[in-house]
């Protein structure tokens, strides 16, 4: 009688211990492990009459989140995007933003062999005609620096002038001459007040300034 109550007490206790085991193993099969974003967990329980085996290995759903959220596309921009890109630039982009705003506007494109060729040729007649502008740019301030030219203007017994001498003058006189018209905003102008000859300065271009000698003389 003593053997058969000690042995139902060893098997209420190996329930009890069995029953233990499980409840971790389930706990650890639904826990995120730290091996490559996966959880894994394996328990095995025998008892006198019990088995019991869980097996779990899955991706972690959050990584897969992140993943999905870094997915980025190639975009070629047609035009500047301020805080983008500029134009002729290759970006990587959200897709999203690349089906929702850049396609439909057509600001981007995906960078085919045919586009990007055609883009070459336009970079290409851009850099020409910058080069065209150049020339002629230095071709004028050549012919000015060799040039005079003379403005008349009413002024008193001292020399001083009675009016003033504008931009739009020296535009003017400069025509009249060469038949080349500059831009009166381009164009810098000392403080002329008397009878004399004073250097005139014009910005050409971006990379091109000159400056000639204008006469202001007494006359009309």
């Amino acid at each position: 009688r003593h053997i058969r109550r000690a042995m139902a007490a060893v098997a209420r206790a190996s329930l009890i211990v069995n029953g233990i085991l499980l409840f971790t193993g389930l706990y650890l099969a639904f826990v995120p492990g730290q091996n490559g974003g996966k959880l894994q967990s394996s328990l095995s329980v025998r008892g006198p009459s019990t088995h019991f085996s869980v097996s779990r290995s899955t991706p972690v759903c959050r990584n897969m989140a992140v993943n999905s959220k870094r997915r980025k596309v190639d975009v070629l921009l047609k035009e500047e995007v301020v805080g983008t890109g500029k134009k002729g630039e290759i970006i990587s982009v959200k897709p999203g933003f690349y089906r929702n705003y850049l396609q439909p506007r057509g600001i981007g494109a995906q960078p085919t062999a045919e586009y990007l060729e055609e883009l070459q040729l336009e970079e290409e007649r851009r850099i020409a005609e910058e080069k065209a502008k150049k020339d002629a740019a230095l071709k004028m301030k050549n012919g000015l620096q060799i040039l005079s030219f003379t403005i008349r203007v009413k002024a008193k017994d001292d020399g001083t002038l009675y009016g003033s001498v504008r931009a739009q003058d020296v535009v003017d006189v400069v025509k009249e001459q060469t038949g080349n018209e500059l831009d009166p905003k381009s164009i810098d102008l000392p403080s002329i007040e008397r009878l004399d000859t004073y250097q005139v300065g014009v910005n050409l271009h971006p990379d091109v300034r000159a400056s000639f000698p204008v006469s202001i003389q007494r006359g009309k």
